[in-house]
Order: C-alpha cells, then sequence, then structure tokens
C-alpha cells in the first residue's frame, strides 16, 4: 500500500527566506519552486524525503518537528552555527540512546539534529 518515502509541507511567510535557509544552511537542493505562486520544494540527502513550502498568513508553527539524522552532532552543531543557525539548550543526551539538539528555520518551525547512540531503534 505505501512506498517509502515520506513528505512534509508547511505554510511559510516569505520563499525566498525559507529557500535560502534550507538549501544554503542546511544544504538541501531545491526540486521545484514556482516563486509567482509562492511555493516550492526541497530535498533532503534522505532518499525519498522531501519537504514543501507555500507562502501563506498567518504562520503557526505546530508543536511537532522534523529531525534530522546526523553521524556526529556535535560537528554538525558546530557546522550550522558557522553559518548562522542558534541552537535552543545545547546538546541534550538520553542516556545510551540518542543526543539532539533543537533548533528552528525562519517561520519558527522547530528543527533537530539527532545522533543515535542505541544500535538500534
Amino acid at each position: 500500500m505505501f512506498k517509502p518515502g515520506v513528505g512534509f509541507h508547511y505554510n511559510i511567510s516569505n520563499l525566498e527566506l525559507t529557500l535560502s535557509f534550507y538549501t544554503e544552511k542546511l544544504g538541501f537542493k531545491e526540486l521545484y519552486c514556482d516563486a509567482n505562486n509562492g511555493q516550492s520544494i526541497v530535498t533532503t540527502n534522505t532518499e525519498d524525503c522531501f519537504i514543501g513550502f507555500a507562502e501563506a498568513q498567518p504562520i503557526s508553527p505546530s508543536s511537532t518537528c522534523i529531525t534530522f539524522e546526523v553521524e556526529n552532532i556535535e560537528q554538525a552543531v558546530q557546522n550550522l552555527q558557522q553559518k548562522g543557525i542558534e541552537f535552543k539548550g545545547g546538546i541534550i543526551v538520553v542516556p545510551g540512546v540518542v543526543k539532539l539538539a533543537k533548533f528552528f528555520d525562519p517561520d519558527g518551525y522547530k528543527l533537530m539534529l539527532s545522533e543515535r547512540i542505541i544500535q538500534h531503534f
């Protein structure tokens, strides 16, 4: 019934600012952009995973978040901080399970980096 892949869609306030954040700071690739209608899609480095955006008002960021798996969270945090991304609360460690670091996109959507400590989820 389902095929591999997952997509997320967010309403945003400024397409140009959002695309800059996700492509230049996070390093994702722009797959589609319709600037006239304020819509775009970026792909992550995870196969068949994408994030779609549409300009809308007002913006109400949800309490859910997208979490991106990284190999070395300390290095990833440092690299993103050098690009101007601010992290909230430092790296959180769930002993024996995972390390997490929280940050926000330009519209206030919560994003997280995750480094698994446990071998199998």
